[in-house]
């Protein structure tokens, strides 16, 4: 999926600013091209578009768009179906992770987690790269 000259790319949709920042210096730092999204508007004109997106990271409570709508557009985008999918949010029960596994989210990141749990969770949904 990803050209092995290029970095993945990751979409992050992320309303809160301080959050979206982080993980952008997180994920650049450790070689990942950002696509970065302040809602799920944005996120959603992304994925309509023609960028490559090789995993998308979005919190499931963002203005205008869900990030819960963004994971079945996801899905339902034949484009982009098989794309990776990492939701996460602030407001989690015991029941949400698994819910949206069901949904096709690949995995769930409980707000606050650490840059240790993101790496562990972006390592096991991307292809290992030279």
């Amino acid at each position: 999926m990803t050209p092995a000259d290029s970095p993945p790319v990751i979409l992050v949709a992320e309303d809160e600013d301080s959050l979206r920042g982080m993980l952008a210096l997180v994920l650049r730092s450790r070689g990942f091209e950002v696509l970065l999204c302040a809602n799920g508007a944005e996120a959603r004109d992304h994925l309509h578009g023609d960028a490559r997106i090789d995993l998308a990271l979005f919190d499931l409570r963002m203005p205008y768009v869900p990030g819960d709508q963004l994971l079945a557009m996801l899905r339902s985008d034949p484009r982009r179906a098989a794309t990776p999918a990492i939701a996460m949010s602030a407001y989690s029960d015991g029941g949400q992770a698994q819910q949206l596994r069901e949904a096709g989210a690949d995995a769930f990141l409980a707000k606050p987690f650490t840059v240790e749990e993101l790496t562990i969770t972006l390592r096991g949904l991307l292809p290992p790269r030279a």
